[in-house]
C-alpha cells in the first residue's frame, strides 16, 4: 500500500500544531480560559484529522448528516461552524456593550457627585 501525501496534508497539521501551542501559551499567560483552550485544541485537532484523512472524514460527515455528496457535507459543516462563531461573537459583543454602558453610567454618576461636593 503506497501512501502519498499532498502538500496541504503536511502544511495544515504543522500550522494547526502551531495554533494549538499558541492556545496553550495564551492559557499560561492567563489570556484564555480552560474552556477556550480545550475548544481550540479540539478544533485544530479535527482540522488535522480532516487534512490527513480527507476522503474518510468527508464520507463520515456525509453519512452522519445524510448528505449524498462529500463536498456538500464539508460545506454544510463549515457553514455550521461559521454560524456558531457568529453566534458567539454576537453575544460577546452584546455583553461588552452592556458592560460599557454600565461603566459609562457609573462614571457619569461619580462625576456628578464630585461636582455636587465642590459646590
Amino acid at each position: 500500500m503506497k501512501i502519498t501525501l499532498e502538500v496541504y496534508q503536511i502544511l495544515v497539521p504543522i500550522i494547526s500544531i502551531v495554533f494549538i501551542l499558541y492556545a496553550f501559551k495564551q492559557f499560561n499567560d492567563l489570556k484564555n480560559t480552560l474552556f477556550e483552550t480545550l475548544f481550540w485544541t479540539i478544533f485544530w485537532f479535527f482540522i488535522i484529522i480532516i487534512a490527513i484523512f480527507p476522503e474518510q472524514t468527508t464520507e463520515f460527515l456525509a453519512n452522519l448528516f445524510g448528505i449524498k455528496s462529500n463536498v456538500n457535507a464539508i460545506i454544510f459543516f463549515g457553514l455550521g461552524i461559521l454560524f456558531f462563531f457568529q453566534f458567539q461573537m454576537y453575544f460577546g459583543l452584546k455583553k461588552q456593550n452592556n458592560t460599557i454602558t454600565s461603566l459609562v453610567r457609573k462614571i457619569a454618576l461619580l462625576e456628578q457627585k464630585l461636582k455636587n461636593k465642590k459646590k
